[in-house]
């Protein structure tokens, strides 16, 4: 290690531009994987924020939820094991400022949230008095459009004026910014009126049973699979992060190599003093573990400031198991090149080296 360091500071301009290139290639990793994540993370925020277990659709939606009609003929009918259940209303839309004409800054499109005020899928946000008709909870990324608690909101198309009475954070759905509000604004949005009981699904906390045919149960992360276009992006973006995790940590490896083969003609003035072949082992692959930890570290660091700066702007998640995971791949690479060639220089003749 010693000698490794001693190294390093001796020659700063080489060694600076060897870390530059880690840090570059690493900070590129973390944040394309920290966009990937967040990207994905946006399509389910709002479903996780249910922490529950399964949803029921009827069978005739195929598996959509907006296409799925249900009373409470088809919620008295489920039952629970060990958990509960709670009624969902789901629906786009399309909002504006009310108090601002043709300002197309404040149009978002978003997902309306049909719930009831005791249920388990309720943000904590809801007021005590509960979500009384033409109320909303809306997701805090409305904020960045210059909404606010008290401000009034239009319905595209529709002559439907809601408050915001609170926020919530990371409540999104499908990329979309989620409001929430009670099943009789729901139902306005939805059908225009306020027509006999229905609703979309039930989602369950626990396992749902029951006997009707005209029901379907679906767990959650099927559920979240079945949402349009989530699987090809998950796995176009895990495809892609992979191989590039894969691709950049091989170049990083035989950087490494390359390095220490080009200082074969010292590792024989080394072996031709007496120095053992452990010691020259030993100070090679601490030299590669020091660059490769100094460049990590910086590229994470980048990563964490970026997203920081950015996160308002881009769809950005930290995810530390990916981090993780990135790092020990950076090092098993690096330090398998620093072995290769190791080897290969542990074989030299000292006086073939020097001469």
């Amino acid at each position: 290690m010693f000698l490794a360091w001693k190294e390093i500071r001796h020659a700063k301009a080489k060694f600076g531009l060897i870390i530059s290139v880690v840090v570059l290639v690493s900070y590129l990793v973390y944040f394309l994987t920290s966009l990937a994540y967040g990207l994905a993370s946006s399509y389910t925020n709002g479903v996780n924020k249910w922490k529950a277990d399964e949803i029921v659709l009827t069978v005739d939606s195929n598996n959509n939820i907006m296409m799925s009609f249900m009373n409470n003929n088809d919620y008295d009918a489920i039952n629970v094991n060990g958990g509960e259940k709670a009624k969902l209303g789901l629906f786009p839309a399309v909002i504006k400022d009310a108090n601002v004409d043709h300002n197309k800054d404040t149009r978002k499109e978003i997902y309306v949230f049909g719930i009831e005020d005791d249920s388990f899928i309720a943000p904590k946000e809801i007021p005590s008095s509960g979500l009384l008709d033409t109320m909303i909870i809306a997701d805090s990324s409305l904020k960045d459009l210059g909404y606010a608690v008290g401000d009034e909101i239009l319905v595209s198309g529709t002559s439907l004026t809601w408050t915001i009475v609170g926020f919530t954070n990371k409540a999104t759905y499908q990329t979309a910014p989620i409001l929430y509000a009670n099943l009789n604004t729901w139902k306005q949005l939805r059908y225009s009126s306020v027509p006999f009981d229905v609703f979309s699904a039930v989602v369950i906390k626990g396992s749902a049973v029951f006997s009707s045919d005209s029901l379907q149960v679906y767990t959650i992360s099927q559920f979240i699979s079945n949402l349009p276009g989530y699987n090809a992006q998950v796995a176009t973006f895990s495809i892609m992060i992979g191989f590039l995790i894969v691709i950049v940590a091989f170049v990083l490896g035989i950087f490494i190599y390359v390095l220490t083969i080009q200082k074969t003609s010292m590792f024989g003035v080394m072996k031709a003093q007496g120095i053992s072949n452990r010691f020259i082992g030993n100070s090679v692959v601490s030299q590669t573990i020091i660059i490769t930890g100094i460049g990590v570290l910086i590229g994470l660091a980048l990563t964490l400031i970026t997203g920081y700066f950015l996160g308002g702007f881009v769809p950005f998640a930290i995810n530390p198991l990916f981090y993780v995971g990135i790092t020990i791949a950076f090092f098993l690479f690096s330090i398998l090149g620093g072995l290769f060639s190791v080897g290969a220089v542990l074989k030299i003749d000292p006086l073939r080296a020097i001469g």
